[in-house]
């Protein structure tokens, strides 16, 4: 058995990285560490909060519906208390919005799309 002991970051494929990094920066309010291109892969790695988020390239767009073909598969993003509800007002008008509120024992839950078209979640704690 491996003993891990935290995650290290959490790598997202994107279509178009440029789109996709102003997408998690201006919507879900990260912050570029770095941009980074070495034997053929570009990335950007953000943080968000403690965590990092790394955006990579993909070689060639994949043009599908993640949901559809991926299933419920997706990152979790946690949000402030307060800001909650304001996020999913947000998520809605800008045409971005899913799914949701969901009540879980764990708190709220909402679905969103990304830029790129992969489904996500904002989550707030009880």
């Amino acid at each position: 058995m491996i003993q891990t002991t935290g995650i290290y970051h959490i790598g997202i494929a994107v279509d178009d990285l440029e789109r996709a990094e102003r997408f998690y920066t201006e919507v879900l309010g990260m912050k570029v560490e770095a941009r980074i291109q070495e034997e053929g892969a570009r990335l950007s790695r953000l943080k968000c909060g403690d965590a990092d988020v790394v955006l990579f390239k993909r070689p060639r767009p994949l043009g599908r519906n993640s949901l559809k073909e991926d299933g419920i598969t997706h990152q979790a993003f946690e949000v402030p208390p307060g800001t909650f509800d304001e996020a999913v007002e947000f998520l809605k008008k800008h045409g971005y919005y899913h799914d949701g509120p969901v009540v879980r024992a764990s708190g709220r839950a909402v679905y969103f799309f990304d830029s790129e078209g992969n489904y996500q979640q904002l989550h707030v704690s009880k």
